[in-house]
């Protein structure tokens, strides 16, 4: 059965690879740079991303963050389960930005990171910008045993030391890459999010001032890889969950918070199906985009062709990527590139 499900799944992939490419030669819009999906109608699944702009060569790490989801599926037969397993999975790998990996802040001491969950039956739960917790989503987790939907700042990080979560800075060497990285790109003007023209300077609100040696950093600017990492789940009785999770957007002001725990706009579950965003954060809380995917599909579109469209109708300016599941399959589409991961992998 399991075999007849992945061929079913690979031939549904490539018949939708077919129109997606047919429409693309009619249409005077450029094809999206990432735009998958397929049926898988029977049991549990699970759909991770990585963040829009990680590289394919992570697409190893994100299917085994799925294949974790899966398993605790399996295991389980509880959707937020899954979904939790598959987010804790990629908090523990560096080259990803949340937990282990999250972005170190401007003033290079900083770690503020975002997490929410959400399930089909309406349970819903997020921290922002907590600090000195390892595993920000298994806190959001905790926080739905909570008479509250939100825990943030000081608060969010003494309650999960409370809870028993280890008080501990998660920083590593890829972070501390990734932060010299990103002064070089500020000093260049390339630092994108509109930090372009705005005066960081004047607006610095960090309690100390710029880390020594940090405004005059040298060596060429790049791009940044990777953002926010997400997993969606269907379990084998029919419900969704979503976990998000994130270390913020690589620069910004202290105390900022972008769309992971803002509800409805980066993540969002109910009977249709579960949606997890990732990319600009500012843009997505401005289209509250994972309801909007959602609304999508609740009207009947699958999700694939929910997340397409989403991603279509994105401003070109700002990365975007989305990942979605429904009671028929999966979808996943970004206007940038983007690793991701399915369970159980229909392309095994």
């Amino acid at each position: 059965m399991k075999m007849s499900l992945r061929i079913l799944s690979l031939l549904t992939l490539l018949l939708l690879a077919a129109c997606s490419s047919d429409a693309d030669q009619s249409s005077d819009s450029e094809p999206l740079p990432l735009a998958v999906g397929g049926a898988m109608a029977f049991g549990p699944v699970a759909v991770t991303h990585g963040g829009v702009g990680s590289p394919p060569e992570w697409m190893p790490l994100t299917q085994a963050a799925a294949d974790s989801a899966f398993v605790r599926l399996s295991e389980t037969t509880d959707a937020l389960e899954g979904a939790l397993a598959g987010t804790v999975a990629m908090e523990n790998i560096p080259v990803f930005n949340a937990g282990t990996g999250a972005n170190i802040r401007l003033d290079g001491k900083t770690i503020q990171m975002d997490a929410a969950v959400m399930t089909s039956a309406g349970g819903f739960a997020a921290v922002a910008v907590i600090e000195r917790v390892k595993h920000p989503i298994l806190v959001a987790r905790a926080v739905m045993d909570t008479p509250h939907r939100m825990l943030a700042g000081d608060g969010a990080t003494r309650f999960a030391h409370a809870m028993g979560f280890a008080d501990v800075v998660p920083t590593c060497p890829e972070a501390e890459a990734k932060f010299r990285q990103r002064w070089r790109n500020l000093l260049a003007g390339k630092a994108g999010g509109g930090y372009e023209t705005f005066d960081w300077r004047r607006a610095w609100n960090f309690p100390g001032p710029l880390p020594a040696g940090a405004d005059s950093v040298t060596g060429p600017a790049g791009p940044e890889t990777g953002d926010t990492v997400g997993t969606v789940t269907r379990a084998s009785d029919g419900s969704f969950a979503v976990t998000l999770s994130t270390g913020g957007t690589s620069i910004t002001l202290d105390g900022r918070v972008g769309d992971v725990p803002v509800f409805g706009c980066g993540s969002f579950a109910g009977p249709a199906g579960a949606v997890a965003c990732t990319g600009h954060g500012e843009e997505i809380i401005r289209q509250m985009l994972a309801r909007t995917v959602y609304n999508l599909m609740a009207d009947g579109l699958s999700a694939r062709d929910a997340a397409v469209r989403a991603a279509e109708a994105f401003p070109a300016e700002w990365s975007v990527g989305i990942i979605a599941v429904d009671a028929n399959g999966w979808g996943v589409a970004a206007n940038r590139q983007m690793a991701y991961g399915v369970a159980p992998d229909v392309l095994e």
